[in-house]
């Protein structure tokens, strides 16, 4: 069926592959093809490949044309030839694209993506240079912050929303610190003790009175009085008052403690010629202040009495005393003045400044742990950006974002500051311009100090999130730290005997938080903070002075070194800021530090032995040494020609746009405890080339090293020993200028942004004319085929388009070299075949292509020159005819026949053809491989052939002709069997290792 589905839908039964000499024209090759098979289409060419499509029911002349290769291939310049039959996916891809050119009213969409890519990879960009490109890429990456920053809702929450949230907070809500002291002051027993005593106090209650005068003014004052409490009144005619309560007590001990708290005998002197009042306080010895309410009582009476006035009344409280002047002492005094040194809970607004200032400048990290985890700042290096400029865009984007947020904060401390009523308050000092302007200047040098930092420290953190706690929780804890150790030094010189010095703890706490604040930008902007208000307060200047024998003065300048100015503060974010710029410097450069001091301090005996140490020593013998000492012996006849070649290659006239030159790249892995540290040679003395108009296919198993040969060729990785030559520039002494392109395996792209503006990025980056870009980045995305996703973002596209979007990013502005990582990873195949078709006519147009993918389909369709490694090493080096009759194991043979002369035509099949291999067969249909000549086993693989092509032709033209045969197809070995041959050997040998240890 497979057979007839291809017949009905696919013009082409067979396709020929044509490997050619560059110097012979293609037009005598196909001339001679068409002398044999006339009606023969030439599908696609380039100077060293051409691909010709064989129409159906021409196979029988494919055996002369194959005769005639044979005899002639040296004459016409075919290195190579082969055949392979078209699949059942063609047939697909076929159908598909008749569909969308049926639906779209648009023929032919091959040949129009054929002339765009052709009008793409032939464009002469122009680009600018110098301060321009400079100036352009800074604002390239400034936009793209922006963009990002601006899609990043949590971001512009965190960062403006929360600060400024806390901020107003604070200004309009937080006590003063003497309020706060005095809160603190007025602890749970104390206010307990704050008693007005009044009768009420002990309600429900029954008070018992007497008068010798009923009729009297004072007792109705008293009764009213009284009354007035709420209290019940028990009044008995006897001056009998605690004989009526005793016997109460005995009556009931619970009801006599809990209903008589006080009583009251009045007596009035109505003998004398001048009135008198006396009165007999009674009280309860169960509750503690019922004596002094009793008291309390009789005192009002006997005011209102001498005074002719119910209105008149004393009020007694009580109120604990904390000190008096005859008992003064320096405790004392450090709790009265306790709000003006720099301690938690009295000094909140420093604090809490602080930790606005932590989270701010926390959140800024997450953009950068974003990019650096997703490799989109690699991607964006490849384009000959300087790391320098990376970073100064960062910087000028981030410290822009934090004069913004800082400009809200002083505005709405400066508001607070006015609208607060409360002098005492920590923000109404900043109602004065000059504090206003020296917060917003700490708060800036606190930003220019921590954003290098946070570059830093952006190198370390696995995730966003982790790296936000983890900052921010450590400037919390170090704030609070700088804060107890105050606490702990003022209290320490509070209890001090020694009144003329400052005690040791004291002098060390002082150390510490000199270290903390030069360690952490935000413990030193908190104390900054605390100066600004302190030199602002000449009574706390004068209890600082007299508590911690400081020098301080209130008219000290503002900007001096001596606090409590905060010049030294200034200093310290210098100092800061310079310390992790030089930090970030050495991390990006790979600064060797033990190399670089040995160079700095060393003689040169002992600097070549610090050199040496850096190197790691190969098996075989230094990886320093000369290339001819290493030996090649055990390599494949073509790896070693092709290293022979090189090593005499002059790299300054080489025409080859990559050449590699005995690579090598080690590691040391810790094996285990036992064994300690052991030598992983990942690529050992590699050598290739790959010219213009090329495309290498660069193939391994998993752990072959070609992962690593890929770092290397993009400079992302140092080797060991070796040279990398681009377009004749050693890239290991240069970082710049390389022009190079690069799709990674997984995607390197900025989720935040859309493709077009993606694009743009690398278009503006790449140094071309802003002008053209706009066109350019429309030609791509048509290039592609991504209009459909042009304005959509990045982390909402499937995987299939995201790499369409990287192999477009990989041939913006037509680069000398690409490299293609998996570039068609989770595309569908028509998507696929689209992709491919770009990748070729880019490489047909002139651009030098290097490719390692797992698809051996892939890598058949594109590659003109393929190695696949093994432990570090080609295995086989050559294009794609080379190797298939070098390490093929035949010709792949498919009848179809009728099921009952199945095995009469084997036994025939093998009398004819010796040595032929029958692989399976079912329904009629039967799979076999034709071998080339009988190969000894102790012998290498050789091209010649006993069996050769032309004579299979022939054999089964004639079975078929005889009618003895339905149909049959002959191809050649594919590339994914001998890749499975050559580089699934080293499973194998590893698992005999393995064995022979145990």
């Amino acid at each position: 069926y497979r057979h007839k589905i291809r017949n009905l839908y696919l013009e082409f039964e067979y396709r020929l592959f044509i490997d050619k000499q560059e110097t012979y024209p293609n037009e005598r090759v196909t001339v001679f093809i068409q002398k044999y098979l006339p009606n023969i289409v030439l599908e696609r060419e380039s100077s060293s490949e051409m691909v010709f499509g064989i129409r159906r029911n021409e196979s029988k002349k494919i055996g002369r044309l194959v005769h005639a290769l044979d005899e002639e291939k040296m004459n016409i310049g075919v290195e190579n030839y082969g055949l392979s039959m078209t699949t059942i996916e063609e047939v697909f891809l076929k159908l598909i694209r008749e569909a969308e050119e049926e639906e779209n009213g648009c023929h032919d969409q091959a040949k129009s993506q054929f002339e765009l890519a052709n009008r793409v990879f032939r464009m002469e960009h122009k680009r600018e240079t110098g301060i321009t490109k400079f100036c352009y890429r800074i604002c390239a990456l400034l936009i793209k912050r922006i963009h990002v920053l601006r899609r990043q809702y949590v971001f512009l929450v965190g960062f403006f929303l929360f600060p400024i949230l806390i901020e107003i907070l604070m200004v309009s809500v937080f006590p003063s610190p003497q309020d706060v002291q005095a809160s603190l002051v007025q602890n749970n027993h104390v206010a307990g003790a704050q008693v007005t005593f009044q009768p009420s106090i002990y309600n429900p209650q029954t008070i018992v009175t007497y008068a010798n005068n009923n009729g009297s003014n004072a007792r109705t004052n008293l009764m009213n009085y009284l009354q007035n409490t709420g209290a019940t009144i028990d009044e008995i005619s006897s001056d009998t008052v605690l004989s009526y309560v005793q016997n109460r007590y005995y009556a009931s001990e619970d009801i006599f403690v809990n209903k008589y708290q006080i009583a009251l005998a009045l007596y009035n002197n109505l003998t004398s010629t001048s009135p008198s009042l006396t009165f007999n306080s009674y009280f309860s010895t169960v509750n503690y202040h019922a004596m002094p309410v009793s008291l309390s009582a009789a005192s009002t009476n006997l005011f209102q009495f001498y005074a002719n006035s119910t209105t008149k009344k004393i009020t007694t409280t009580n109120q604990p005393i904390i000190t008096t002047s005859t008992t003064y002492t320096a405790l004392d005094r450090f709790f009265e003045i306790l709000y003006c040194f720099d301690t938690l809970p009295l000094s909140l607004f420093n604090f809490i400044n602080s930790i606005v200032a932590s989270i701010f400048i926390s959140i800024l990290i997450v953009p950068l742990i974003q990019e650096r985890r997703s490799h989109s700042k690699d991607l964006q290096l490849l384009t000959n950006l300087s790391k320098r400029s990376y970073w100064f865009s960062n910087f000028i984007c981030d410290i822009c974002s934090c004069f913004i947020l800082c400009s809200f904060l002083i505005i709405i401390v400066k508001i607070g500051a006015a609208a607060n009523p409360n002098v005492q308050s920590e923000v109404h000092i900043y109602i004065n311009y000059s504090q206003s302007l020296y917060f917003f200047a700490t708060i800036m040098m606190y930003s220019l100090a921590s954003l290098p930092l946070i570059y830093v420290y952006s190198f370390s953190p696995k995730s966003e999130l982790i790296g936000f706690i983890n900052f921010f929780v450590v400037n919390v804890v170090a704030c609070f730290l700088d804060m107890v150790l105050a606490f702990m030094g003022l209290f320490s010189q509070s209890q001090s005997t020694n009144a003329t010095r400052v005690s040791k703890l004291s002098s060390l706490v002082l150390n510490i938080r000199w270290a903390v604040a030069v360690l952490f930008p935000s413990v030193n902007f908190k104390r900054s903070l605390f100066n600004i208000r302190l030199r602002s307060n000449p009574d706390c200047v004068s209890a600082m002075n007299s508590i911690m024998f400081t020098n301080y003065s209130a008219t000290e300048p503002w900007t001096s070194l001596r606090e409590p100015g905060i010049g030294i503060e200034f200093v310290i974010f210098c100092i800061q800021m310079l310390f992790w710029w030089i930090i970030l410097a050495i991390i990006e450069n790979k600064v060797n530090i033990k190399l670089a001091c040995g160079q700095c301090c060393c003689s040169e005996n002992e600097l070549e032995q610090v050199g040496g140490q850096n190197q790691l020593n190969n098996e075989g013998g230094a990886i320093g040494a000369a290339p001819y000492q290493w030996n090649d012996a055990h390599l494949d006849e073509d790896v070693r020609n092709e290293r022979q070649s090189i090593l005499r290659e002059s790299t300054s006239s080489t025409s080859s746009v990559v050449l590699v030159r005995d690579l090598v790249q080690q590691f040391k892995k810790r094996k285990n405890k036992s064994s300690g540290q052991r030598i992983y040679t990942a690529v050992d003395h590699l050598n290739f080339r790959v010219t213009k108009k090329s495309c290498f296919g660069l193939l391994g198993a998993n752990g072959a090293g070609k992962t690593t040969t890929f770092r290397m060729l993009i400079n992302d990785l140092k080797p060991a020993s070796g040279d990398i030559f681009i377009n004749g520039k050693n890239i290991n002494k240069i970082e710049r200028d390389l022009e190079i392109g690069f799709c990674p395996q997984f995607d390197w792209l900025i989720s935040n942004l859309t493709v077009r503006e993606t694009l743009t990025l690398f278009a503006r980056l790449k140094g071309l004319k802003w002008s053209e870009i706009s066109e350019i980045c429309s030609d791509m995305i048509n290039l592609f085929g991504l209009e459909p996703y042009e304005h959509r973002r990045i982390e909402r596209l499937s995987g299939g388009n995201k790499r369409k979007v990287s192999a477009a990013l990989a041939f913006m502005a037509n680069p000398a070299l690409v490299f293609l990582d998996e570039p068609t990873t989770g595309l569908d195949a028509a998507a696929k075949r689209k992709l491919w078709n770009v990748i070729r006519a880019a490489r047909d147009i002139g651009l030098t292509i290097i490719l390692t993918s797992h698809s051996m389909e892939e890598c058949e369709a594109l590659c003109t020159k393929i190695g696949i490694m093994k432990l570090g090493q080609f295995m086989c080096l050559g294009n794609l005819q080379r190797l298939k009759n070098r390490f093929g194991n035949g010709y792949a043979v498919q009848v179809k026949l009728p099921l009952q002369d199945v095995n009469v035509f084997k036994e025939e099949l093998m009398l004819t053809l010796p040595g032929v291999q029958f692989d399976e067969q079912h329904n009629g249909m039967l799979f076999c491989t034709v071998p080339f000549a009988s190969i000894n086993p102790t012998e290498s693989y050789t091209s010649a052939s006993s069996f050769n092509l032309a004579h299979i032709f022939d054999l089964f033209n004639k079975k078929a002709e005889e009618k003895s045969i339905e149909s049959y197809s002959i191809t050649q070995t594919t590339l994914e069997q001998i890749f499975v041959h050559l580089s699934g050997e080293d499973h194998t040998t590893d698992a005999n290792k393995k064995k022979k240890k145990k």
